[in-house]
């Protein structure tokens, strides 16, 4: 009976373990916010930090992004520009520079991101709120 236990619970262990994505993106942050000009209206330039851990020889392919404006609209995608990249084992900062990301007449936006590797890897999720006022005062 309690070898049986014992399989259950490892089993269980396992599954929950293959669940977890390998590398884990940490706290988004944002450096020198400023106003541009955008296709839908307003938007804000960014500089965009991405921590990551959990890298072994892996290289970007992808950044997967998807955005909600506070009236519930959505944009999403994958960006290529960082293909080929090669990250830092262990853990780094992904610096997406000088982005301009468009706020329509909407007060915020919600912006996730993921990394996906040539490996086929994708990283947890990690999202950051960005504020109209950060830039447009």
């Amino acid at each position: 009976m309690m070898a049986l236990l014992f399989i259950l619970f490892s089993i269980g262990c396992s599954n929950d373990d293959e669940d977890r994505p390998s590398i884990v993106l940490g706290e988004l942050r944002v450096e020198d916010p400023n106003f541009c000009a955008h296709s839908s209206g307003t938007g804000g330039r960014y500089d965009i930090i991405i921590p990551y851990s959990g890298t072994q020889n892996d290289v970007l392919k992808h950044i997967l992004y998807e955005g909600t404006l506070d009236d519930g609209k959505t944009d999403s995608g994958a960006l290529d520009q960082f293909e080929g990249f090669e990250l830092e084992d262990g853990d780094g900062e992904l610096n997406w520079g000088n982005i301009c990301l468009g706020f329509a007449d909407s007060a915020w936006l919600d912006f996730e991101i993921r990394i996906e590797t040539t490996e086929g890897k994708i990283s947890s999720a990690s999202s950051i709120r960005l504020n109209r006022t950060d830039f447009d005062n």
